[in-house]
């Protein structure tokens, strides 16, 4: 096989993530050229895709060591390619040197974003700012667009630099700086993507604006200045959105789109503009709801109520879980040998059917005073099953380790996980990533629709994060609870919405957009006017809305989760043999955790875990994860006495 096939098939390999397999096939590719003082360009092509498929592979990895292997390795590779791109003639020479500078920014920017040590993270910025600076000179001797076009790209790549490490840093007076620099070259991108022709033009157009006003907001977040700046802001998102509508692949308009609007909800929130900020929230849910219109807007305002976007929250949130878990989940096992054979399991998400509220999805519909569907003898089952993963508030917390995670039935003896202590695993909200299959056509009138949508799926990792609101019926211990939403005396039914967050304002927004949405919602139900199928055909709706009530019992779990309705035959379904149950993976946790806090009991349930061997396989494995030890006041159970 020639050489320049053996690296095409290489690139096909690293386009299908199988960077592993397109290693093996550069590297032959490498070998095969007979006379390397010649073929230069082949070399230069060979190498460049090697840092590809090293750089790809150090940002998915979990374990933090192993990316900077990889990282070390993209960079190598991102050299040698540089150094043989010097000997290459004219254009073509300059335009390899481009991209190989391009990609060290690259890989040394997304090493600065990784790394926990500060210090580290600068140095890294640095020469980041270098290699996009050098791709900027190299840019600037290429002829005609091309030269423009690369131009264009090395200012907008600088301007991200700047940008991720005036992020980064907790100096100041360091991050004006950085904001300011960021701001000068997306400007000057700006202003040089006049100079491009058609499509071309407009993308980098559209890119340059977006991102002058993203760079903006993040200078601005305080409520003061952000008030001050709201205009310029809103402008630079305006401009892009209009240029949008130019844009002839469908793909990359949504797309950008989509970006722009999230970040105009944003700026909404952060200059306290509650009531607009809501309005474009349940205007964005809107759209993926396949309901009809009288249903549409009081579950699209639940869902916005409900679905909780970044802005909105910096709270931790906690998931306790069994020792054996979490050490799959992080891919380590204690009194195991050979520690590089053991690899993190993804987080699962378990079905609603055996979770431990018995009621689990039909609070809802006593609320609305639904019987649910049977025949005489039989009860007809709905072609979906919800999916989800639970987290909580409560962090460190005893009632919370008495419940769950438990070993040999020893209270306190498990694993609380702990998400979102830096405020960055909370996803903007997309509804359509939990509900893809009941937009599938005919989905919500019983029709097993079971497509192959491989290709179109969103994964689990993109789900939003809910929260759940708790029903109650009114009696005389429940009448004062001050989270009620629905207080009018009469009603049978009280509805628990808790605060997210230390913001009043926002709530007391949610609060009345979530009892002005419930009160439509049950009067809809409430009219006897309907046919059998329109019965039928509502009551399919709330399958948007069900799983995301439960009862009040359970208020004091604080639960907020990740939902996903899926068609039990559906290939995102597996079944485990082990605990007999179907389930759907989330995503691997590992650069996702922050904290695990080993149960008070950890040590006393009759395993073999050890606390030290615990934080030594860790700190080897994943040491960005801190652990610590609960020392809440809970005593192992004693054992059972003879008679």
């Amino acid at each position: 096989m020639s050489v320049s096939k053996l690296i095409s098939e290489g690139r096909k390999l690293l386009d299908a993530g199988k960077y592993d397999e397109a290693i093996k096939k550069l590297n032959k590719a490498l070998k095969n050229i007979p006379d390397k003082t010649k073929d230069i360009q082949n070399q230069v092509d060979a190498l460049f895709w090697l840092g590809q498929c090293y750089f790809k592979q150090a940002i998915k990895t979990s374990d933090a060591r192993q990316a900077d292997e990889r990282f070390d390795q993209a960079i190598k590779q991102f050299k040698e390619s540089l150094n043989l791109a010097e000997k290459l003639d004219g254009q073509d020479g300059i335009q390899e040197q481009v991209y190989a500078q391009h990609w060290l920014g690259h890989c040394y920017m997304e090493q600065a974003i990784k790394a926990s040590d500060a210090r580290q993270a600068d140095q890294r910025f640095e020469q980041a700012i270098k290699q996009f600076k050098e791709s900027l000179n190299l840019a600037g001797k290429l002829d005609g667009q091309d030269g423009i076009q690369q131009h264009v790209y090395a200012q907008y790549w600088l301007g991200r630099c700047y940008m991720q490490q005036a992020i980064k840093t907790s100096d100041a007076r360091q991050a004006d700086e950085r904001f300011d620099q960021a701001i000068k070259q997306f400007k000057e991108s700006l202003n040089l993507a006049g100079k491009l022709d058609g499509q071309d033009g407009i993308q980098q157009h559209v890119y340059a604006q977006y991102w002058l006003g993203r760079c903006l907001l993040e200078k601005n977040k305080k409520p003061q200045t952000v008030k001050q700046n709201r205009s310029n802001i809103q402008e630079y998102f305006r401009q892009a959105e209009i240029l949008c509508k130019k844009l002839q692949d469908k793909t990359s308009k949504e797309k950008a789109i989509t970006a722009i609007r999230r970040y105009k909800k944003e700026l909404d929130f952060l200059a306290e503009d509650y009531n607009a900020y809501f309005n474009l929230k349940r205007k964005d849910i809107k759209k993926h709801l396949k309901l009809n219109t009288n249903l549409k807007e009081p579950i699209a305002s639940i869902l916005a109520v409900l679905s909780i976007a970044p802005v909105e929250f910096n709270k931790p949130l906690a998931h306790y879980t069994s020792p054996f878990v979490c050490e799959k989940l992080l891919g380590i096992k204690q009194k195991e040998e050979n520690q590089s054979v053991v690899s993190p399991s993804k987080m699962r998400m378990n079905s609603s059917t055996y979770m431990n509220d018995p009621y689990e999805g039909k609070s809802l519909l006593d609320f609305l005073d639904i019987q649910e569907n049977s025949l005489e003898n039989k009860t007809e089952f709905s072609p979906h099953n919800a999916f989800f993963s639970c987290f909580s508030t409560r962090v460190n917390d005893l009632n919370q380790f008495r419940l769950y995670g438990k070993v040999n039935n020893i209270e306190a003896s498990g694993c609380c996980l702990v998400f979102n202590k830096r405020g960055n695993w909370v996803k903007e909200p997309d509804i359509s990533v939990s509900y893809q299959r009941l937009n599938d056509k005919n989905s919500l009138d019983n029709q097993e629709t079971i497509k192959d949508t491989a290709a179109i799926q969103r994964p689990s990792e993109d789900l939003p994060l809910y929260q759940v609101a708790y029903i109650f019926y009114r009696d005389e211990y429940t009448e004062q609870d001050k989270y009620n939403v629905l207080p009018k005396r009469g009603e049978k039914f009280g509805i628990c919405l808790k605060p997210i967050s230390d913001n009043t304002k926002w709530h007391e927004v949610r609060q009345k957009q979530f009892k002005n949405a419930l009160t439509a919602l049950h009067k809809h139900f409430q009219q006897n006017n309907k046919t059998a199928k329109q019965q039928q055909t509502n009551q399919s709706a709330l399958e948007y809305i069900r799983y995301l009530f439960k009862d009040y019992a359970f208020r004091d779990e604080e639960e907020f989760r990740l939902l996903q309705i899926e068609e039990l035959g559906s290939e995102k379904v597996q079944y485990c043999h082990e605990t007999n149950s179907a389930y759907v993976e989330y995503a691997d946790i590992c650069n996702k955790l922050d904290e695990v806090i080993l149960g008070t009991n950890y040590e006393r349930a009759g395993g073999e875990q050890k606390v030290e061997a615990f934080r030594y396989l860790l700190k080897k494995k994943l040491p960005h994860i801190k652990v610590s030890h609960s020392s809440l006041p809970i005593n192992a159970a004693l054992p059972a006495r003879k008679p």
